[in-house]
């Protein structure tokens, strides 16, 4: 059984989050050999994308029974998505109040899991209840980029940036031909590593800070 699943809208999400699981759990120096990624699926021959990403398939994955088996056959399932699509009708989740208020960090994060744990649940009721010590949120406001712009943005900020991280990120590192890949996004997460970078940037991003307060509670 391994130790970590891995659902996400896409490859670099499971880059991203494979180094911060080994960075934080440094006292586990092979856990990258106990980490799968789930949800899009990897080749086993050239560890390609083999079936479909993104947050739409992310979410029929939930309520399959793909995703039932996968829980009872991994220690925990880190279930990633990026809140930027939450508003699109076929997701649901406003980012203000009936007030018209715009919800905080925290809320976002709330309104978000309630609805994973809904699709969860459309596939089996009551399974989310059953084998809720099993399943890890990691919900990027607005965007698993700014959990990246935050450790390598080093001018301070009034508030976390939330909003236009990706391009802000590139900005930052100066990567005329930076793309979404699977080696870049290796390339640079690669800092989360130390857990000394980890510990720096939790206080800068609220989302982030949420995630490594979820996984400082499990034991392996």
């Amino acid at each position: 059984m391994n130790k970590f699943g891995l659902a996400c809208e896409g490859i670099t999400d499971h880059i991203v989050l494979e180094n911060i699981l080994c960075g934080y759990f440094e006292d586990f120096p092979d856990l990258d050999e106990d980490i799968t990624y789930l949800q899009p699926q990897l080749d086993a021959t050239d560890q390609k994308q083999a079936t479909f990403g993104g947050w739409g398939m992310l979410l029929d994955y939930l309520k399959s029974l793909r995703f039932r088996e996968d829980v009872i056959n991994v220690q925990y399932l880190v279930l990633q998505i990026d809140t930027d699509i939450i508003e699109h009708p076929n997701f649901g989740v406003s980012y203000r109040n009936a007030k018209g208020i715009e919800l905080t960090i925290e809320k976002i994060i709330d309104s978000t899991i309630n609805e994973l744990i809904s699709r969860i649940n459309s596939g089996e009721e009551g399974f989310y209840e059953k084998n809720k010590d099993k399943v890890i949120f990691a919900i990027c406001v607005h965007s698993l980029e700014c959990w990246l712009y935050a450790h390598y943005n080093n001018k301070p900020l009034k508030s976390p940036k939330i909003v236009g991280c990706g391009g802000a990120l590139e900005r930052i590192l100066n990567e005329k031909d930076f793309q979404k890949t699977k080696q870049q996004y290796e390339k640079y997460s690669k800092v989360f590593l130390k857990r000394k970078n980890i510990d720096l940037v939790a206080p800068k991003d609220p989302s982030f800070s949420f995630f490594i307060k979820c996984i400082e509670r499990i034991s392996l």
